[in-house]
């Protein structure tokens, strides 16, 4: 298993060392405080915020914020920003994901984000492929306009001693053109000082459908070395995370939506690597976990706004298990903290046998 030991490993992002090189996605609306702690707690060494705009994090809330510099501003973040950045000491390191759209408002909410001392490292969004982003000039849009992208880079980077990363797509478009623009624009970030590139292996057009290009995530590995390169795209169970670092040798995994009802797959990463096999997970420790979701979630955004989220993150939850389509749809039909719970008796109770 000599191989297999080294795909999991320490790895610096800049000035900052992981124990290990497996690291919990950025992902709208799922990656709050609540999974992050469940991830950290089976193995990911880095964990990222959901994206915000600079302009979320630089606006005042109504008149509470009388100074202009960047620590009065992070006293008087909007309510929105302010559950975005929610953190705690067991949350570190903490990567907190821009969705700019000009180098001056990147380079303020940087310099924020420093200032406060509300994150470890800044993530720059050039890959996000919504609608609306896009349509926006955010997110995926960037790739389109690699000199722009560039400069809002260059300005992150000069903006405060935190380590700047990127997370990129393999080109706007699936031509040849565009995915040689995407990979210039990483060349050129690596050249002003960003100190990794997370790559999610499909271009912005694809969105989600389509199957990941892991080759391409081995040519951007060794084009942009000594350059960390995080991959992305179909991790969705271990035995992909490891043959994923095996196939392309890149620096690390990012792990999305496979972490979604499974924080679970970072031990079992883990111990894939250095055992080559892992336990299943218990019918005990599903329950445990989805009510230790609900509880964190309830904490900070109150039960009914928990019992919400959880009509979708249980289904997650309710994957790979006999049975999986009625449990989602009990899930799915939970309306309240109390129909959650029961939902969650019925189908992960110790008196399930």
């Amino acid at each position: 298993m000599a191989e297999a030991q080294s795909l999991v490993h320490p790895v610096e992002i800049g000035s900052i060392r992981l124990e290990r090189n497996l690291a919990l996605a950025p992902m709208h609306e799922h990656t709050h405080l609540a999974l992050r702690l469940l991830c950290r707690r089976q193995g990911a060494a880095l964990a990222y915020t959901e994206m915000v705009t600079p302009e979320e994090l630089l606006a005042p809330r109504g008149d509470e914020a009388r100074g202009n510099t960047a620590a009065a501003r992070t006293e008087a973040l909007s309510r929105k920003a302010a559950n975005i950045l929610a953190t705690s000491p067991e949350d570190r390191p903490l990567g907190v994901q821009l969705l700019p759209r000009d180098a001056a408002s990147a380079a303020d909410a940087v310099a924020m984000l420093a200032a406060g001392g509300r994150a470890d490292l800044v993530d720059l969004n050039f890959a996000c492929p919504s609608r609306r982003a896009v349509a926006s000039g955010r997110g995926g849009a960037m790739l389109a306009a690699p000199g722009a992208a560039l400069r809002i880079a260059e300005a992150a980077v000069r903006a405060s001693p935190l380590p700047v990363t990127l997370k990129m797509r393999l080109g706007f478009a699936a031509s040849e053109a565009g995915r040689a623009a995407a990979l210039g624009l990483a060349r050129g970030a690596a050249a002003i000082g960003v100190a990794a590139v997370t790559l999610h292996a499909r271009t912005v057009g694809q969105g989600y459908g389509g199957r990941a290009d892991w080759p391409a995530v081995a040519r951007w590995a060794e084009a942009l070395a000594p350059l960390p390169v995080f991959g992305s795209g179909d991790l969705r169970s271990p035995d992909a995370v490891i043959d994923m670092l095996r196939q392309t040798g890149c620096a690390g995994a990012s792990i999305a939506r496979g972490a979604l009802g499974a924080p679970w797959i970072f031990r079992q990463a883990v111990a894939l690597a250095e055992t080559g096999t892992y336990e299943p997970v218990a019918r005990r420790e599903r329950r445990e976990t989805i009510l230790a979701h609900f509880d964190g979630l309830a904490r900070q955004y109150g039960q009914s706004a928990a019992a919400r989220s959880m009509r979708l993150l249980g289904r997650y939850y309710a994957r790979g298990m006999p049975n999986a389509a009625a449990a989602r749809a009990d899930f799915q039909a939970a309306r309240t903290a109390a129909a959650f719970r029961a939902t969650v008796e019925k189908w992960f109770g110790e008196a399930i046998v």
